[in-house]
């Protein structure tokens, strides 16, 4: 724990979830400065307004979308010190091959075999029979440790599930959940994997939590935070880059400008931390160059083409495989609002990640591009280490790189920097 007796200056560098609560939490007994190389705080909470139409107005997320109280505690204790309000939502996934018109959703049995057909098909009642022993197995290898060291394909082959279940279901949906290519999934760790799973009661089929979305936009709780700010931040550009010395910590200014400070927290994503440092430690080279990243295109728009062919297959988020989709390419997956935010809109309002096909120009809200974290054995050793660094050289870490890649991941390596300056959620 740093000396917190009297007031620190703090550069809060990288002003997305971590950063942010890590800010709100520090200004409750220092004096905390905010930077930031976009226009806005909150990062991946990004919500958009329905520019035109019958639906202007509408907010819709683009980024954060949904939490849930069992897994997401940090984040939940944060939203209840907002006094932010929840509603609930589902979480279903489909998946769609536009080459072969194959296709499901977990939204119902009826959905799960759309048609009389499925039920006779040996590859959909492979998948629906790996589905049930994944769940079983799965859980079961989860917990005795048999998964350690072990890549996601490595293990799917040691268990011999067969490749309906991989190539339709479990490889897409990894590969939705951290919006990377599907080839990444292969080696991807699959304790973590799992874990994750287990944790969002996605591994077995049932007792699984109730999601839900922030009332009116996820955008509400970085306004609620913001505002309740015992000082007005002030959203400074980002530093060119950042030196440490014994005193403390300077941030030279793409203007030339130096600004000093007496402690440096890093809200950006572990590679750009590691960029901005002009005098990276051994074992910060060792622990942030581990970390890479994925550039995804996220479109908001209302092309319905982009969601599966028959419309009682749509559901929360929908993976859509393309003709001649390549394993390495971005992962094209679209969440449909209208369910997730409980919509109630004349059209349909979709967020998709890296289009298979193109996107009618005329239903093109907004575009942007968004990073994120892609995970291996590598990075992942990375994580203890990190934390145990906190606080060296004046420096502190935080991001959703800490766990998962997810809000809670970032709220509570917030947290825990926090608790280093002896403040507590």
């Amino acid at each position: 724990m740093t000396e917190t007796n009297s007031k620190q200056r703090i550069a809060i560098v990288g002003c997305g979830v971590a950063g942010l609560t890590a800010a709100w939490l520090l200004q409750r007994k220092h004096e905390v400065h905010l930077f930031e190389k976009n226009d806005y705080a909150g990062g991946h909470t990004r919500t958009l307004r329905v520019p035109n139409g019958v639906d202007a107005g509408t907010a819709v997320d683009t980024g954060f979308i949904v939490m849930n109280h069992r897994n997401y505690p940090k984040f939940t204790e944060v939203l209840r010190q907002l006094n932010v309000e929840l509603e609930d939502s589902s979480m279903t996934f489909s998946f769609y091959d536009r080459a072969t018109n194959y296709g499901y959703s977990g939204n119902s049995l009826g959905s799960l075999f759309p048609s009389v057909g499925y039920y006779f098909k040996p590859k959909h009642l492979s998948f629906i029979r790996d589905l049930w022993r994944f769940a079983k197995v799965g859980y079961r290898d989860l917990n005795s440790g048999y998964l350690a060291g072990k890549t996601l394909g490595e293990y799917c082959q040691a268990r011999a599930f067969g490749q309906p279940f991989l190539q339709n279901y479990l490889y897409p949906m990894g590969a939705a959940i951290w919006s990377s290519p599907i080839e990444e999934m292969r080696a991807f760790p699959a304790q973590a994997y799992l874990h994750f799973l287990e944790n969002h009661g996605l591994l077995r089929l049932t007792n699984r939590p109730q999601w839900r979305v922030v009332k009116g936009g996820s955008r509400n709780y970085v306004r609620a935070m913001l505002q309740s700010f015992q000082r007005p931040p002030n959203l400074q550009s980002a530093p060119k880059c950042i030196h440490r010395h014994q005193a403390g910590v300077t941030l030279e200014m793409q203007d030339g400008q130096k600004l000093e400070f007496d402690h440096l927290v890093l809200g950006a994503h572990a590679d750009e931390a590691y960029q901005l440092l002009a005098d990276p430690s051994p074992e910060e080279i060792q622990n942030l160059s581990p970390w890479r990243y994925q550039a995804n295109q996220v479109v908001l728009h209302s092309d319905a083409s982009q969601l599966p062919l028959d419309s009682k297959l749509w559901a929360s988020w929908n993976f859509v495989r393309a003709q001649g989709d390549a394993a390495h390419r971005p992962v094209s997956v679209s969440y449909y609002m209208n369910r997730l935010q409980n919509l109630h809109t004349e059209a349909p309002y979709i967020v998709t990640l890296n289009p298979a096909k193109p996107i009618e120009a005329s239903k093109v809200i907004n575009t942007t591009t968004l990073m994120h974290p892609l995970y291996s054995q590598a990075s992942l050793e990375t994580q203890a280490r990190l934390r145990a660094m906190n606080g060296q050289g004046n420096t502190w870490y935080c991001g959703s790189y800490f766990g998962y890649g997810f809000h809670e991941d970032a709220v509570q390596s917030a947290v825990e920097v926090a608790a280093g300056f002896g403040i507590s959620l």
